[in-house]
């Protein structure tokens, strides 16, 4: 059933790609630059927040004030705290629309699993950051966040009143809080890159960044936004009261919806669940040969008498499974005598795509399960079956 499931959302997704390269041309489809677009929202929120901080105090007497002087006092203060904010949603739309197009096209087999679990914590880390972002901000929506967080942390049985404590900075509103959630705020946001280079560490042609004509669109659309619909806060927050409303940003506060309809601790588990589903993906149901067919073709294969040390396997290969390294002995053909360097394939890296085969014009690497003989044989018998 996963597995229908699977192909009926592939052909979706692709159905989906060919009504949008009728509209836009193929190299301008916002849908092949969802992992760019996530990296430019992702740099406009570094640049907005940089401005935000220098103007932030974390303090329960200050912070509301320092917010409310940002949007009211500082030159362009209410546009970039907008941008920063309309920018974050970007973020979280990007991150899942990649998310999404990744899982029904499952590209993650393979070799590939790699840069699936450094996106599914870029996903994590991404909402994480965008909770204390709001818990900064410490307004009434601000409070009831710490509460609701707090309870929740405390219904985990044995450990819940230290995680909290360890959260909070104590079992109760202490001045250690908007400092620890500052720090949570930032910390994690530098971590980003960190799981960035990791999810691109072995893909050696990423689309970092979407084509001009989508990055100005989205700096557009966030100004645009940020303009039209300023962003506001509620009331400042109150140490004698609790507010019992939330008002929700439905990409970064859904989960507190949840408590509405689930108690703090089954919130948790669905939650555990949910990350710890998103982790397994790459690895449930692993296809068997019969369904892989010619994409089960073995780990590219080098022979070393025809390599001449072109690089073109090299710069062609999409998963960096190639490396050039220095020639031991010259090779056999003509054209590799004077080779002074031979491609060597990772094979943990691998994925059997045959780009590298089409790449060289040497004849210089082969699948060992779909040689090109092999294919001459099959081609020559079914022209021979329709005669």
């Amino acid at each position: 059933m996963y597995k229908r499931l699977l192909r009926r959302l592939l052909g979706w997704t692709l159905a989906l790609d060919v009504w949008v390269n009728r509209v836009y041309p193929a190299d301008f489809n916002p849908l092949y630059y969802t992992g760019g677009l996530s990296n430019l929202f992702l740099t406009i929120l570094v640049l907005s927040g940089i401005f935000l901080f220098f103007y932030y105090v974390p303090s329960f007497n200050d912070a509301y004030t320092s917010v409310q002087f940002i949007t009211a006092e500082v030159p362009y203060g209410q546009i970039i705290r907008g941008i920063h904010r309309y920018a974050a949603d970007g973020f979280i739309i990007a991150i899942l629309l990649h998310f999404f197009r990744n899982w029904f096209t499952e590209r993650f087999r393979f070799s590939r699993d790699e840069p699936w679990i450094s996106g599914m914590m870029l996903l994590v880390f991404a909402g994480f950051i965008g909770v204390t972002g709001y818990v900064l901000v410490w307004d009434q929506r601000s409070a009831l966040l710490v509460a609701m967080t707090g309870n929740s942390l405390a219904s985990i049985p044995l450990v819940g009143g230290w995680l909290r404590s360890a959260l909070f900075g104590g079992t109760g509103l202490t001045n250690l809080l908007l400092p620890r959630m500052l720090y949570l705020h930032i910390g994690p946001a530098v971590f980003l890159y960190i799981l960035l280079w990791w999810h691109y560490v072995r893909i050696r042609h990423p689309k970092v960044w979407p084509p001009a004509v989508w990055t100005l669109f989205a700096l557009g659309i966030v100004m645009l936004l940020a303009g039209v619909l300023p962003v506001t806060s509620q009331p400042p927050a109150s140490a004698l009261s609790t507010p019992g409303r939330l008002a929700v940003d439905w990409f970064f506060l859904l989960p507190y919806v949840g408590l509405k309809y689930l108690p703090p601790l089954g919130l948790i588990l669905v939650g555990a669940v949910i990350v710890a589903y998103g982790l397994y993906i790459p690895y449930q149901l692993p296809e068997t040969e019969t369904e892989l067919g010619i994409r089960d073709s073995g780990v590219a294969q080098v022979i070393d008498a025809n390599c001449t040390g072109c690089e073109l396997c090299y710069y062609d290969c999409p998963y960096d499974a190639i490396v050039m390294v220095p020639s031991p002995h010259p090779g056999v053909t003509k054209a590799a005598q004077a080779r002074k360097l031979l491609a060597v394939v990772l094979e943990s890296r691998c994925v059997e795509c045959g780009i590298c085969i089409g790449a060289c014009p040497f004849e210089a690497l082969e699948l060992p399960r779909y040689l090109e003989r092999d294919i001459h044989e099959k081609v020559l018998s079914a022209c021979r079956s329709e005669t």
